[in-house]
């Protein structure tokens, strides 16, 4: 009714309350940033061909669209959207499951009776995996449900458990997971170590990363981190 000369939102459905035009809206990214951390301590996901074929058989715009009413943004790497750190904002989605079911097949997986399955040692084993969300966030509930969706269409099957906080919290701290979804408010100055350091969500190591962010920690030169998370992005 006109008595508002400002107001600041993060509610994804503004316009289903105020409507659409009277105002002029001003965009500000935010730094909240959503993602799924593989464990790979889990013995499917030990595996590089299966967790690169789960992420080519996601497709982020579909959950941008029909869970976050496309207020949110697609991000391959969790700095695409801005930080002094890296400026690449290669936000592109990776969705490709033609490739997905390459790499599959290159490694000896079988699609049989609409699942990946693969025998070794006289041993089948079928790609599933359970995935943790907070039930008391309704909208990851929807996003696990959605990817859990894609998934199963590409054969492979994700369970969707619904944790309480408390649930959440203890299975994120003992790292007792397969997959969990997470969301994470990122510093203009952020760490990745949560991503890549030791003991990171995902229990993922390599040699590179490794020096990569002990050379992060110990310097404060602004190019060398820079060109440093422009590595990492890389070998994620």
């Amino acid at each position: 009714i006109g008595n508002v000369d400002m107001v600041a939102t993060s509610n994804n459905n503004l316009s289903d309350y105020i409507g659409t035009i009277g105002y002029t809206p001003k965009e500000i990214k935010g730094r909240e940033h959503d993602f799924i951390a593989l464990n790979t301590q889990n013995t499917l996901l030990a595996r590089e061909e299966v967790r690169k074929a789960i992420s080519y058989s996601i497709d982020k715009n579909n959950i941008v669209s029909s869970v976050y009413n496309n207020k949110y943004y697609t991000s391959s790497f969790p700095l695409d959207f801005g930080s002094w750190t890296y400026q690449e904002q290669d936000a592109s989605s990776g969705y490709n499951v033609e490739q997905a079911k390459q790499l599959l097949t290159d490694a000896g997986w079988t699609y049989r009776n609409k699942r990946w399955q693969k025998t070794e040692n006289y041993r089948t084993q079928r790609l599933e995996l359970n995935m943790i969300v907070k039930a008391s966030n309704q909208n990851q509930v929807a996003v696990a449900e959605n990817i859990s969706t894609q998934l199963a269409n590409q054969g492979i099957i994700i369970n969707v458990q619904q944790y309480s906080d408390e649930q959440y919290n203890i299975a994120l701290q003992n790292k007792s997971y397969d997959m969990i979804l997470c969301s994470v408010n990122l510093s203009p100055n952020p760490d990745m170590s949560l991503f890549f350091g030791e003991n990171n969500l995902a229990n993922y190591s390599t040699d590179e990363i490794t020096n990569i962010m002990n050379e992060v920690k110990n310097t404060t030169d602004e190019e060398i981190i820079k060109n440093d998370y422009k590595r990492l992005a890389v070998s994620s």
